[in-house]
């Protein structure tokens, strides 16, 4: 027991010391794919997946993404309660019990559709409210299908769809800026960061990664301190 207190303090007072270890886990973008960190937590920087220094952002991040993820299955659920009350409702041949069970299913499948209808309006009005500071769920965001109709339109905060993806302004503006130091290994891009988390040279960097300090406003989703910055990164030989 005494040892297991002494390395809880041990723990407290030394974490950077104890934890001072990048996973690099995520190494194929700007940030970190589903593939790296599961659908979950896909979409949050680097800094938070391969060393486990988070923002705020990345974690509304992984509670949209869960969210999002609950909202479909149980959206899945209710398309096919529908489907069954459809069935009893045509094979009844007017059978009131089979009538009966039709329109129960069809009432439950009403009141759960109605559930995922609010659950998702209080998902992006939490969105809103972390990264604004402001509870409202007006002019909301599609959802990027892929389709002409969504083609261009608002997905998130400085974000359009574009050919299904929804993107930020900063990676439109930049989409062709990536270059490559094969002799210093080095890669150069722009992407969206939280400044207060990233560092300003290589020195001080953790997981290989630091913004030259030329950042613009108003490109990314976030808040103010998220930016669209020149990011330098030193890719592994191996």
């Amino acid at each position: 027991m005494k040892l297991l207190l002494i390395l809880l303090i041990f723990i407290t007072l030394f974490p950077t010391t104890v934890f001072a270890y990048s996973s690099n886990i995520c190494t194929t973008g700007s940030t970190c794919a589903s593939s790296e960190v599961g659908v979950f937590m896909q979409g949050i920087s680097l800094a938070c997946g391969n060393t486990g220094d988070c923002t705020l952002n990345d974690i509304m991040l992984v509670f949209v993404n869960t969210g999002n993820y609950v909202v479909g299955l149980i959206g899945g659920i209710v398309l096919l309660m529908y489907i069954v009350g459809g069935v009893y409702f045509l094979t009844s041949a007017g059978n009131t019990e089979r009538v009966t069970k039709g329109k129960k299913y069809l009432s439950i499948s009403t009141i759960g559709l109605l559930i995922v209808m609010f659950s998702y309006l209080g998902i992006y009005a939490l969105r809103g409210v972390l990264q604004g500071g402001t509870f409202s769920v007006s002019g909301e965001y599609v959802a990027c299908t892929g389709t002409d109709a969504n083609e261009g339109a608002a997905c998130d905060l400085n974000s359009t769809c574009v050919q299904g993806l929804c993107l930020s302004q900063c990676e439109q503006d930049h989409k062709d800026s990536y270059t490559y130091d094969s002799s210093t290994q080095i890669a150069s891009y722009y992407a969206c960061v939280d400044k207060t988390h990233t560092a300003t040279s290589q020195s001080t960097s953790t997981d290989g990664t630091w913004y030259t300090g030329t950042c613009q406003t108003n490109l990314c989703p976030g808040g103010a301190s998220t930016q669209c910055c020149q990011l330098n990164r030193v890719q592994s030989s191996e």
